[in-house]
């Protein structure tokens, strides 16, 4: 999420091609650490076919989704809690409201690389690969962001000191000690098993809103080569190392930073290691902000073969806050600017923050203010949830 509110000046590239990061053998100083012999694990015991089978169809759910005049809703931790109820099985605030559950369901993985068996919100890890299991058998979109704590200091994701991308690469100080906590997250994707034995697919999107400077690889944190040889090292190590070549990756800078199409490409890791073009963007009342965003994120997606999505979205800090129209703000604020933008309503999916208590909760749940306006915004035909994500007609 979002958790800076000033905008940064952030110089953009003038095309969309990065460039070249230096290279694990350009770096200064040695691995300090002790690393292992030891090959990295990949999946065993898996269907392999099943797998290609799974991952082709999330591909392709989500390329139909951003060529329909519609969008398929997502909610962070919809299934584990929710205003007033933790774990309840099939529960969620947007089913409580609308019928059913949103068609994409977000999570984040922060804390795994301590060996944490829950995450940073409290919800436990068992509990999510319950719940990503479950979505994806009933045809929903899972997509895990990571707030990885701050390898340098031990300290969270919006702890800024230390540098410690320049120390994470290849051949740098804490480089054997970011790699294990990445390995702490392949082996949660390798474990996530559906009923035909796949790996289930889902949309990885590691280090988002780097064009702000909230986040240790932040725009003031690190350099345009050390981003990029970071974000590539990641991708390379979880596919071809670790063996997750079945996983979807989304690209997702802050909006408060990027105003046009060039500026959306600040830090681009390359086509080959991105799938999804998202944006992240929290706002007061004014929809235009949003459709402009979208618009470009839309552009971009078409230009490049990529998935174009609103990979964050909500009112800023909340529905709740004193300058939002919370009864009205998921309908004048959020769907109707989007529909009346055809290039807009181009996206495949828009995601929408927790619901953690009513100071921090970002879709209306049962008894708002925005309930009866919430379930309105469901039964819009362009509202895809979970009920419908099956009804996409998918190309042969």
């Amino acid at each position: 999420m979002t958790m800076g509110g000033v905008l940064a000046s952030c110089s953009s590239q003038t095309t969309p091609t990065a460039s070249t990061p230096t290279s694990p053998s350009d770096a200064s100083g040695t691995d300090s650490d002790d690393e292992s012999d030891v090959r990295p694990r990949k999946p065993t015991n898996y269907d392999v076919e099943a797998t290609k089978r799974a991952s082709e169809r999330l591909r392709k759910t989500l390329q139909a989704l951003a060529r329909r005049p519609s969008f398929a809703l997502g909610h962070e931790d919809t299934t584990a809690y929710g205003v007033g109820w933790h774990e309840d099985p099939d529960r969620s605030d947007v089913k409580s409201v609308c019928g059913a559950h949103a068609a994409v369901r977000g999570w984040d993985l922060f804390r795994i690389e301590n060996g944490a068996t829950e995450n940073g919100d409290g919800v436990r890890f068992d509990l999510m690969r319950t719940r990503i299991t479950e979505a994806h058998r009933h045809g929903a979109i899972n997509t895990i962001s990571w707030h990885v704590d701050n390898p340098a200091t031990s300290g969270d994701a919006w702890d800024t000191k230390g540098r410690p991308v320049e120390q994470v690469l290849p051949g740098r100080p804490l480089h054997a000690k970011y790699k294990a906590g990445l390995d702490a997250v392949a082996d949660f994707l390798s474990g996530l098993r559906g009923d035909e034995g796949e790996l289930i697919p889902v949309v990885f999107r590691p280090f988002h809103e780097h064009t702000g400077s909230w986040f240790w690889w932040g725009a003031s944190q690190t350099t345009e080569a050390d981003y990029i040889a970071l974000w590539r090292f990641t991708v390379d190590y979880l596919r071809a190392e670790r063996g997750l070549d079945h996983l979807l990756f989304a690209f997702s800078p802050d909006g408060q930073h990027v105003h046009n199409d060039e500026e959306y490409f600040f830090r681009y890791p390359g086509d080959e290691y991105v799938d999804v073009l998202g944006i992240d963007m929290y706002y007061a009342n004014d929809g235009s902000e949003i459709v402009q965003l979208a618009e470009i994120v839309v552009r971009v997606a078409r230009a490049h073969g990529k998935i174009p999505a609103l990979t964050e979205f909500g009112a800023r800090d909340g529905i709740n806050q004193p300058n939002i129209a919370s009864a009205t703000w998921i309908r004048s604020s959020f769907l109707e600017p989007l529909k009346a933008s055809p290039t807009a309503l181009g996206i495949a999916y828009a995601l929408a923050w927790r619901n953690a208590r009513p100071d921090h909760a970002f879709l209306p749940y049962p008894g708002h203010v925005g309930e009866a306006g919430f379930k309105a915004f469901c039964a819009d035909s362009a509202v895809v949830l979970e009920d419908d994500i099956a009804q996409v007609e998918l190309d042969p």
